[in-house]
């Protein structure tokens, strides 16, 4: 591979850094000092960009969070039972605000930040949560100076960040002595890659992916900005995303290429299209019976999946950290 020496954004580090893959028109590089990898040129592109990942960040609230993972579930099962004097919970990154009605539902007073100002919209009309706020954690910081909060989650937003480091410093000025912070990144690591496929791999590339984290990465590099890792592991695969590989790995291509869709899509009309013809028929109902047998077959051999994940170590999907600020000192 050949050797460069661009800066790390992460740590600084400006030793000859291997390119590890050349991805359009970034250049994917491995940090010899942290062990974070990151992308050149490193910068986030925009609210405006992720638009067109609809069917990942839909216009519209949840009341519950994606089956697709366990962090959330990890979170709130950690936090049973704990004394939190507040018990007050910002989630930044708050998306549809599944996870706040969640932990609204277990007692905690829920705040959250986004840049996605129409799903903030529809948070506050249709779920009743009117303490969500839009753009930076710098913005919501600034904002609010005096508060602090007993619990504070970033689940899939680290890896897509231009300025980690301010918004963990900003996150740790908005924590609790005693609270907890909670992070969630995808696993460079993973045995089973979701990320496979037309359209898939843009998910967890650049400009949308930013930086890949190993379980030694994020350790260190929240100890860094003053967090002191509680636990850390991956997290196993969900039934619902093991479906996901196995479709992708089945893919045949018939009902993109006929129909122009997506299969994730489901391959439905349009609203307001003329109905079907025969062939699209034909296709659709091809689709239902594949996805069908998948998601039997998924049933099936979901309880064997996961004992085979301990017997062998085969690696989660999704890294998932429990952390404290370094001056905590309430007993866990």
């Amino acid at each position: 591979m050949n050797q460069e020496t661009p800066i790390c954004p992460l740590c600084g580090n400006n030793a000859p850094k291997a390119v590890e893959r050349v991805w359009r028109s970034y250049r994917l590089y491995d940090c010899p000092g942290c062990e974070v990898g990151f992308c050149v040129p490193f910068e986030n592109p925009g609210s405006g960009y992720y638009a067109q990942f609809e069917d990942l960040y839909p216009h519209q609230a949840q009341r519950t969070t994606d089956a697709m993972s366990f962090e959330y579930d990890e979170c709130l099962r950690f936090l049973r039972g704990r004394k939190l004097d507040g018990r007050r919970l910002l989630d930044i990154g708050c998306g549809a605000g599944g996870f706040l009605n969640r932990a609204r539902g277990e007692g905690f007073g829920v705040w959250g930040v986004d840049f996605n100002e129409v799903r903030l919209d529809l948070i506050r009309s249709e779920l009743g949560i009117d303490t969500v706020f839009h753009g930076s954690l710098e913005d919501f910081a600034a904002a609010h100076p005096d508060l602090r909060f007993d619990v504070i989650t970033m689940f899939q937003v680290l890896e897509h960040l231009d300025r980690p480091g301010r918004w963990l410093e900003k996150a740790r000025s908005l924590l609790a002595p005693g609270g907890f912070f909670f992070v969630a990144v995808p696993n460079r690591g993973r045995t089973f890659d979701p990320f496979q496929g037309p359209g898939m791999e843009e998910l967890d590339t650049p400009p949308n992916h930013l930086t890949r984290w190993s379980a030694s990465a994020l350790r260190g590099f929240l100890g860094r900005h003053g967090f002191e890792s509680v636990e850390i592991k991956s997290l196993d695969v969900p039934r619902p995303l093991l479906a996901l590989i196995l479709r992708n790995r089945l893919r045949l291509g018939l009902a993109t290429k006929a129909l122009k869709v997506d299969e994730l899509q489901h391959v439905k009309a349009a609203a307001g299209a003329s109905p079907a013809g025969a062939k699209t028929r034909l296709i659709q109902s091809a689709v239902f019976l594949k996805e069908s047998a998948i998601n039997g077959m998924t049933r099936l051999v979901y309880p064997g999946f996961k004992l085979a994940c301990r017997a062998f170590g085969w690696q989660g999907i999704v890294l998932y950290c429990v952390a404290r600020r370094h001056d905590a000192r309430t007993p866990l």
